[in-house]
């Protein structure tokens, strides 16, 4: 598949060279004219596009343009900020002077919105959107990835650097502590859910994508919109040219880099370290001849350069309309190796969107995206390697067999260039997301629509550790091998209803009601085997593996919800706007509970200043429009059969033979109710200049109650916990959006997007406890995350660290005298003062929560070249590193930070890195201020140079654009590791900011062809 990506781009780049020198002799005929306004004052700036290709010009300071067309029937685009676009049809003329019409874009903009799709101007709610175009500069294989510093209000945060890899996505801050914070995803319609794996949709397929934040615009998604709602739409042949298809070839090469390194001791650094630990301890030394000690890059050894890590995408895709059927068919391939050896992803993706005019009052469609994914998961713990992959320690032994022991407490430790070599870890996915529609209007304006579509998920995974692997081959242990299957079916129904009428001037209604019912069923097996012999059949026979060793299990998961919607828009003069909304939602995951059903209202007004004379007497404002909402939404984020007594498996033994069998797992909960998030936002948009400079202002204030949390109970009822509707959260913060259109001039033109929020978090009420501990990220260290009533969710907690013992005096006088301590030993605040350094001494030390977070993207044109600039960061956050617990404190045995060559020793006295050996062991090291670091970073996140080559003399060819785009290019950050911005645990919103060594991120360099005909 390589080769034939490559040759297709040789073939893509002889085409447009040959179309170009076949052409090149074909005379162009020139048109000119003048461009006014509705004044007759002439335009500058005014951009004249030959309509279907990026030929143009841009009118002058008299507003005069002149341009080559290729031929008689061309017709010519006039657009410019703040008019409506005009298009003309030149029918033999070599003169076209036209006026041009006032028009705010951003007010006649059209934004998909639950259910529906309405104009910008006509907004009560708060919604970010993100056009398909800003994807297409963008070449990322997942649609969460582009979206991150583009949403005001969005937080988006790549777990780590795997390909294929997910984001977490906060909107307006994490609402729940044991639910699920993701937010809901729509694809055209079909509601796919919080876990829809985003690697089954092609990004440039999209159209749009729109963001639902506050309570007006989620609660039409009742239980399933407190998180907020991400709507995609994927592109259609609406708005093509009728009867003429468009054909377009996108595709994309590129290679990878590691983009960050992390400073270790190397070799013969770390064997004296081990060796000053040693002498300290009395102890025989590891490294007897230092000359001899090996110097091995694991990090090296694991990860690939550039040239081997390339990166691919190939897009062909056909859209077009005529007078009944428009269409949009699309193929893709990507491909990517990951930065480590023997990880990637592979993906095909085939789209067919169709929609038929039957007559005049009937109307059908269908969306349908196949998807097949096949993954190379990483078989190396990069915090593994990092922290007890020696830098002293040999790759393989003198037989050749891999290296298993650590050269310096001799025990038995993982090969990470052996896990890359032999482990066998990948899996495959297919996925089916389809929908159908029909649409019937009986009379003018009564729409009924009634839609149904499945999602099927088929999902394998194969893993396979082989007896050479040198843990295993060391113990005689055999190989183990791991399959898992899983199968989920996903149905819904959907039943719309939507009228809109105009009574006189002054009164417009857009109304809508609807029912729909989802249904959704999973079941999966999981099958290891231990004790293999060889490897032959790896995961393909587990009969081959020891028979009493054998593990079998299968899983089966079902829910349903029922709902009936309703939405009330009015507009009163074109000026004030009110809507109310309202969703009934049932659900199975409640069923046993006394609160199978819940209702979530909301209503929000507007009020367009910009219509009133008092306003528009100012000649300031283009826009000016101040909203308000206020409403509920909900949260079913929780296991099905929650509310329900539920009995765990248990082997026994009877006369000496084991025997399955069940006892209690969990207590009944009938009581259990929606997780309900209370949301607040006021909104002020605004214009000015034509268009040429928009904002958007929003301030919010959300609560969560009714927190879902597992809490202590008496043990006489035979459990320790049982989950209770007990706790709540707040989110305040504001979010500020700016568009701007810096210069327009006849040859250059520069624009920005800027986006900043700022979200507080603050835990309200923890079922009357003070707090809970949540994470303990080191071994032995203690807590280091917690739920504290009254501070963002969640905190860093630990001791702080003072820097080491200087003197035997400064221990004598100090209260921690009594604890074995030794001078250049490390130092922690005593904070309660009784002698001992404990728990009771941890104190508040950061949170992973930023006090702003945002990006700015710059775009610049200069006649057919672009350039586009995405910087993108946050400000204010902490990150709890928890390798700093053994390469900066602790004994040998485990790699150290390089700042450890800085170390005290008796001819150091004054530093601040504690001496070698001065800890025995971990349980002396609590987690403390040094872990803590400093998250703020500024990335520069994408760079993109394309040039458009002119094709006004290619006939066939309408466009073509050849691109070079860098990601992850510059990142400015204090943070020790490879990146701020990942997350140890996943989305879990309780333990965001912890790191340890994730999967790196890559430097990534793509040159790019694309090319319409």
């Amino acid at each position: 598949m390589t080769h034939y990506l490559q040759n297709l781009w040789l073939i893509a780049c002889a085409v447009v060279w040959i179309g170009s020198m076949s052409a090149f002799a074909q005379n162009a005929a020139t048109v000119s004219g003048t461009v006014t306004d509705e004044n007759d004052d002439t335009l500058p700036g005014v951009n004249v596009l030959v309509k279907g290709t990026t030929t143009g010009t841009v009118t002058n300071v008299e507003g005069k343009y002149s341009v080559s067309v290729p031929g008689d029937n061309t017709i010519l685009v006039f657009s410019s900020v703040g008019y409506t676009s005009e298009e003309v049809a030149l029918n033999g003329r070599n003169t076209i002077d036209i006026s041009m019409l006032p028009d705010i874009q951003s007010l006649s903009e059209v934004v998909v919105v639950g259910y529906g799709a309405t104009r910008k101007r006509d907004l009560t709610g708060s919604v970010a959107s993100v056009k398909g175009e800003v994807l297409e500069n963008v070449p990322v294989p997942r649609l969460d990835q582009a979206l991150q510093g583009r949403a005001s209000g969005v937080q988006v945060t790549q777990v780590n650097g795997s390909p294929g890899a997910r984001s977490t996505i906060r909107i307006r801050g994490g609402n729940s502590i044991l639910g699920n914070n993701e937010p809901l995803y729509v694809i055209d319609g079909f509601i796919v859910g919080t876990d829809f794996n985003l690697n089954n949709i092609n990004v440039n397929d999209i159209e749009s994508i729109e963001i639902l934040k506050d309570a007006a615009a989620i609660s039409i998604y009742g239980t399933r919109g407190a998180n907020g709602v991400v709507l995609v739409t994927t592109k259609s042949g609406s708005g093509m040219a009728k009867g003429k298809p468009t054909v377009s070839i996108n595709a994309y090469r590129g290679v990878q880099y590691l983009a960050n390194e992390v400073d270790l001791l190397n070799g013969r650094e770390l064997a004296l370290y081990s060796n000053e630990d040693a002498e300290l301890r009395q102890a025989a030394l590891p490294f007897q001849d230092l000359n001899s000690v090996p110097n091995v890059d694991w990090i090296s050894e694991t990860t690939q350069d550039g040239l081997q890590a390339p990166i691919s995408n190939l897009d062909v895709s056909v859209r077009g309309q005529n007078e009944n059927i428009n269409y949009f068919v699309s193929g893709n391939y990507f491909n990517q190796d990951g930065i480590i050896k023997s990880s990637g992803i592979e993906k095909y993706i085939f789209r067919t969107n169709l929609d038929i005019n039957l007559s005049d009052k009937f109307k059908v469609g269908t969306r349908i995206n196949v998807s097949r994914l096949r993954t190379e998961n990483n078989k190396v713990a990069f915090g593994f390697t990092l922290e007890e992959g020696l830098t002293a320690r040999d790759i393989f032994n003198e037989d050749g067999t891999y290296n298993a022991i650590n050269p310096i407490t001799a025990g038995v430790q993982r090969n990470p260039r052996a896990d890359v070599d032999v482990k066998v870890d990948h899996e495959f996915v297919t996925n089916i997301l389809g929908n159908v529609y029909l649409q019937f209007e009986p009379v003018k304006n009564l729409i009924l629509k009634s839609s149904f579509g499945p999602e099927l998920n088929s999902y394998k995974r194969n893993r396979y550790n082989p007896t050479i692997l040198p843990e295993n081959l060391i113990i005689n242990a055999g190989g183990d091998a791991r399959v898992n299957d899983n199968l989920s079916v996903n149905l819904l129904n959907e039943n719309t209803l939507s009228y809109s009428k105009d009574i006189s001037d002054q009164h417009h209604f857009d109304l809508l009601g609807g029912f729909t019912w989802q249904t959704f069923q999973n079941e999966g097996s999981n099958s290891r085997g231990f004790g293999f012999t060889n490897d032959v059949t790896q995961f393909n026979n587990l009969n081959l593996s020891d028979p009493l060793r054998n593990e079998i299990n299968s899983d089966w998961n079902s829910y349903q919800l029922v709902s009936w919607l309703a939405r009330a828009n009015y507009t009163l003069m074109d000026k004030y706007l009110l809507t109310l909304v309202g969703r009934v939602d049932g659900s199975s995951r409640f069923s046993g509970s006394n609160n199978t059903y819940g209702f979530f209202p909301s209503g929000a007004v507007a009020w367009r200043l910009s219509e009133e004379p008092f306003i528009q007497n100012l000649g300031v404002f283009d826009v000016l429009k101040l909203r308000a909402s206020y409403g509920r939404a909900g949260s079913q984020s929780i296991e099905s059969f929650r509310t329900l007594a539920l009995l765990d498996p248990v082997n026994a033994y009877f006369n000496e033979s084991p025997q399955a069998g069940v006892r209690n797992g969990r207590p009944a909960s009938p009581e259990l109710r929606w997780e309900t998030t209370t949301q607040l936002d006021i909104g002020l948009e605004a214009g000015f200049f034509k268009g040429r400079l928009n904002m958007e202002l929003d301030y919010y204030n959300k609560t969560t109650e009714d927190l879902l949390l597992n809490v202590q109970i008496p043990q006489q009822t035979g459990f320790s916990d049982k989950l209770q509707n007990l706790g709540s959260i707040r989110n305040a913060g504001l979010e500020l959006l700016i568009n701007s259109v810096n210069i327009a001039k006849e040859n250059f033109k520069w624009s920005t997007t800027f986006t900043l929020a700022g979200n507080r978090s603050k835990v309200l009420d923890l079922a009357g406890v003070d707090y809970i501990d949540i994470v303990g990220p080191t071994n032995q260290g203690g807590p280091g995350g917690r739920l504290v009533v009254g501070e963002a969710v969640p905190v860093f907690i630990g001791v702080e660290y003072l820097g080491t013992w200087k003197s035997q005096e400064e221990i004598d006088a100090s209260t921690q005298a009594d604890n074995n301590l030794i001078v250049g030993g490390p130092h922690f605040k005593d904070t309660d003062g009784n002698g001992i350094i404990s728990v009771q001494d941890f104190e508040i030390l950061g949170s992973p929560q930023p006090d702003f977070y945002g990006g700015i993207q710059n775009a610049f044109s200069y006649k057919n070249f672009q350039l586009d600039v995405f910087f993108q960061g946050t400000y204010g956050n902490e990150i709890f590193n928890s390798l700093t617990q053994t390469a900066f404190f602790s004994r040998a045995g485990t790699n150290k930070y390089a700042v450890t060559k800085d170390r005290w020793t008796p001819d150091n006295p004054t530093s601040d890195i504690p001496r070698a050996g001065s800890t025995v062991s971990l349980s002396e090291l609590p987690n403390n201020s040094k872990n803590i670091e400093d998250a703020s970073h500024l990335r520069l996140k994408t760079l993109r140079f394309a040039y458009n080559i002119p094709t006004e003399n290619l006939g066939w060819i309408e466009n073509v654009n050849l691109y070079f785009s860098g990601t992850n290019l510059l990142l400015f950050s204090k943070f020790t590791l490879f990146d701020p911005e990942v997350s140890r645990y996943g989305a879990d919103n309780t333990r965001i900011g912890f790191a340890q060594g994730e999967y790196p991120y890559a430097r990534t360099f793509t040159l790019g062809l694309r090319a319409d005909f």
